[in-house]
């Protein structure tokens, strides 16, 4: 189809700076919302410039209109809808099912992201889902297209006609803590290896940031496109950015300023869309394949004065780099200043390891009886011995459950990762349950979904070997979605009996037993 060619075609021509804009569907099947969103694109149709439509999944956590929906309708006006897929309220059953719908409706490019904590709705809290991580569901997509993946649990494999999708994925890297900022990193690589074609930045404001996260990819040898985003916000959702009621999002107290002097001024409208006309200037002069651009009360009409006046000043972008710079105060930065000159090429030197005494009494442990020396062969045979009967089992799983719940509030899911989160449990410690890394939600260290705890993975940062550097965390073979099969049983049980995920984690053809 014609209409799915365009935003490839531009996103792998390296001539070509690629434009999206992203749609927000708000609750209901109609009304005048929805009728905005659609004579917006009709009327970017007709222009040109925008290749794709970025159309969101229940943002914020919000119930809200289906992209699918919206994205039916735009793809009949003849743009390509970038259909956000978001994991936090679908089972790996339902991201199959909705990845095959998808392709028997030619959706053919999907952003894959956690998405935000489900929000208060019909009778309170949602129930939250992960089942999968942007990680996991990255390498479903790959297994997808090569029409088959393998049942773990034994059987058949399955089979099916090969899926053909664009994946993009999601970095934040606008953090402004060193542990918070690396894993945003480390996890940007793994999507990189299960399989993203292309990435798509959080919004922020940091020229450093943006800079960074090109010279990495560079670095890397990574050639994969990257669409900076441009969000201009109103005034409203400036003030509600800056107290922190939108996940993972630090507004700078020096943007909001700006935002409140302008908003005085009858110029004010047209100062905040020339500043994203040179943020975007900016962005293509650095290195960016594109722009994704988003914000609340904006019209075609701003848009197409946007773009219009980012191609009349795009000569200039360098003279503009401090106008759009607006670097979150006491930021952590991946490269070091250098003569006082922000974005200096000295790379920093990672420091985790705060606490990473604590760990060596239980890496010793797991050494001890979940490695190859005799004492593990011979826990391995009490394990196997304990299985032959119920009440044995029993047992069994009662001195489990108390050990492991009194050091590390286990949940008896019964496929530990405790030696990949540096013995500390994300069933308990993260609410999202993640185990290949952070979300984006984090902010100045503070959990997403309970502010006044540590991020869990800030947590496992702090618990790192010292000598631990962002390549280690980025190459590290991916933890395979969990079996629920196993839930309530031995995890050391099934370490034994190579059940659990530690069968599937191999480097070539042997089995690869991680312990940091």
């Amino acid at each position: 189809m014609a209409t799915q060619k365009k935003f490839h075609t531009s996103l792998l021509d390296p001539e070509e700076f690629t434009i999206t804009f992203e749609l927000v569907p708000g609750r209901g099947s109609g009304g005048t919302r929805i009728e905005r969103l659609l004579d917006f694109s009709r009327q970017a149709h007709d222009d040109g410039r925008i290749k794709a439509l970025s159309i969101t999944d229940n943002a914020g956590g919000h119930p809200a209109l289906s992209p699918i929906a919206i994205g039916s309708e735009v793809q009949k006006i003849g743009i390509e809808p970038l259909i956000h897929f978001s994991l936090k309220d679908k089972n790996r059953n339902q991201v199959e099912s909705h990845l095959f719908q998808y392709h028997r409706q030619h959706f053919r490019t999907l952003l894959v992201l956690g998405g935000d904590f489900p929000r208060q709705a019909y009778y309170g809290q949602a129930k939250p889902v992960f089942d999968l991580d942007s990680v996991q569901t990255l390498g479903l997509l790959q297994d997808l297209e090569n029409g088959q993946y393998v049942n773990h649990m034994g059987g058949k494999n399955y089979t099916f006609p090969p899926l053909s999708l664009l994946k993009g994925c999601v970095v934040s890297h606008f953090k402004a803590t060193e542990a918070e900022q690396i894993w945003q990193y480390a996890k940007l690589l793994r999507k990189i290896d299960a399989g993203a074609n292309f990435i798509v930045t959080q919004l922020g404001y940091d020229m450093c940031k943006f800079e960074e996260l090109i010279r990495l990819l560079r670095e890397e040898n990574i050639k994969l496109p990257v669409l900076g985003n441009v969000f201009i916000p109103s005034l409203k959702v400036a003030r509600v950015m800056a107290r922190g009621n939108i996940p993972g999002i630090i507004l700078p107290k020096k943007f909001l300023q700006i935002m409140e002097e302008e908003a005085t001024q009858k110029t004010g409208n047209e100062k905040r869309l020339i500043r994203a006309a040179k943020l975007i200037c900016v962005l293509r002069g650095i290195g960016y394949t594109g722009v994704h651009i988003g914000g609340n009360c904006l019209s075609f009409d701003n848009i197409r004065y946007i773009l219009d006046t980012a191609d009349q000043l795009q000569e200039d972008w360098r003279s503009f780099r401090e106008n759009v710079h607006f670097p979150i105060e006491n930021s952590w930065y991946f490269y070091k200043e250098k003569n006082k000159k922000p974005c200096g090429p000295i790379r920093t030197v990672l420091a985790p390891g705060r606490l990473e005494r604590e760990v060596r009494i239980h890496r010793f442990t797991h050494r001890l009886l979940f490695s190859t020396n005799m004492s593990s062969r011979l826990f391995a045979y009490f394990c196997k011995q304990c299985m032959k009967s119920r009440e044995t089992t029993s047992i069994l799983r009662f001195l489990e459950r108390s050990i492991k719940g009194f050091f590390f509030y286990c949940r008896m899911c019964g496929d530990c990762t405790l030696a990949e989160s540096t013995y500390i449990c994300p069933q308990s410690g993260c609410p999202k349950q993640l185990v290949n890394g952070p979300c984006g939600g984090s902010r100045n260290l503070a959990c997403e979904v309970f502010p006044e705890r540590r991020c869990f993975w800030v947590r496992v940062y702090d618990r790192l070997d010292k000598d631990t550097n962002l390549e280690q965390l980025g190459k590290e073979v991916a933890i395979p979605p969990k079996n629920w099969a196993l839930d309530q049983t031995s995890s050391w049980v099934n370490f034994f009996t190579r059940r659990d995920h530690t069968a599937y984690l191999k480097t070539g053809e042997k089995q690869k037993i991680k312990d940091p």
